[in-house]
Order: structure tokens, then sequence, then C-alpha cells
């Protein structure tokens, strides 16, 4: 009984291969990433009209500190030109995201923001947290041309790694570096992010 179970599943495996060519089999494969990125991404800051490609991680892994201070004037506060460091953390998960979609662009709608602009907003809007993570350098608003944002923000948030707000008809989301956590929208909720979903 078990060498016939094997035959036949043998002969559907040899009836697979025959169906699908390798071209057509491939198509159904996705591309691998690295959860972490690859360490490289390409930014785009439409304010102050900006692109820029960082290899921010060497191949051994480390931080490179020289690319780190490019993408920190990059994100800089976009009111004030304050510079402020950016949590390395927070554009490893920017450039997961980006190899995720083919290691598209990513345009940074909002990166540091000075406690000055901060204040400003909250002014404007309670939505504005007073104790932003913009303003510690470990939070963006992004947006990724061609990729809707409702696609953009469920697959942040599966990546498990930090906060993920997303504001209904506006087209940016927000991503961050603190506790798991959603705001905006409902997350599939599991055993595991029960806890962490507001």
């Amino acid at each position: 009984m078990v060498k016939k179970t094997f035959v036949i599943k043998a002969l559907a495996l040899t009836a697979t291969l025959f169906i699908f060519s390798p071209a057509e089999a491939a198509k159904k494969i996705p591309k691998p990433f690295k959860a972490y990125g690859d360490g490289t991404v390409s930014l785009y800051r439409a304010d102050k009209n900006e692109r820029g490609t960082f290899a921010y991680r060497k191949k051994n892994g480390t931080f490179d500190s020289k690319e780190l201070e490019k993408i920190a004037h990059f994100f800089r506060c976009r009111l004030t030109e304050e510079v402020h460091p950016i949590d390395p953390e927070l554009i490893s998960i920017i450039d997961a995201i980006s190899d995720r979609f083919g290691g598209k662009e990513v345009e940074v709608v909002s990166g540091y923001r000075s406690p000055t602009r901060n204040a400003l907003m909250r002014r404007k809007s309670r939505r504005v947290a007073k104790r932003s993570l913009h303003m510690h350098g470990a939070a963006a608003d992004i947006v990724i041309k061609g990729v809707p944002p409702a696609t953009l923000r469920n697959f942040a948030y599966s990546l498990g790694r930090g906060g993920v707000g997303y504001y209904g008809k506006r087209t940016f989301v927000h991503v961050d570096t603190g506790p798991l956590r959603a705001w905006g929208w409902k997350p599939p909720v599991n055993r595991r992010t029960a806890a962490a979903v507001k």
C-alpha cells in the first residue's frame, strides 16, 4: 500500500513538471528578500526634490557611520532643517519594505521632526503625538509609488518590528521602531499580536 501511494505521488509530481514550464514555475515562486533588507536603500523627498541611494550596512553586517550621517541629513526636519541621528533599525525596516516590492524607491513624506515642528503640528491635529517617535529619529511616513498604501501597511506590520499607522485616504503609511502596534486600522489579530494591537 505504501509503495502504491509513493508511485501515485511520483506520477503526480511528474505530471506537474510537464504541465508547468520552468518560466511558469518561476513566476509562482516569490522572489526572496531579507527581513532586514539588503543593506542598500533608495529614498526620495518631494518637499526638497532630493534623491539618494544609501549603502548603510557593510558586508560584515555593521552599519556605515558615514552613510548614516548622510541619511540623517536626508531625513532632516522640513521646517527647521535640523539634523538628528536616525535609528538604523528604522532604515532597516524601510529597506526590507522596499526589497519586498522589488527594491523600489521609497518616498519619505516625513522623517525627523524637530520639537518646534511637532508642536506646530499638534496644534493642527490631535493625531500628532506629544512625544512622537519622529522627534527621536525613530519614525517615518512613507510612500512607494505603485504600491497601494493598504498593501504597504499590511507588509510593514507583518515584519513585527514596530508601529504601523494608517490614515485611510491619505497616501502615506507610518512606520516606527517602537513596540509592535497599529492604529487607524485593524490588522488580523492572532494570539501573538492581540496584546500589541490598539
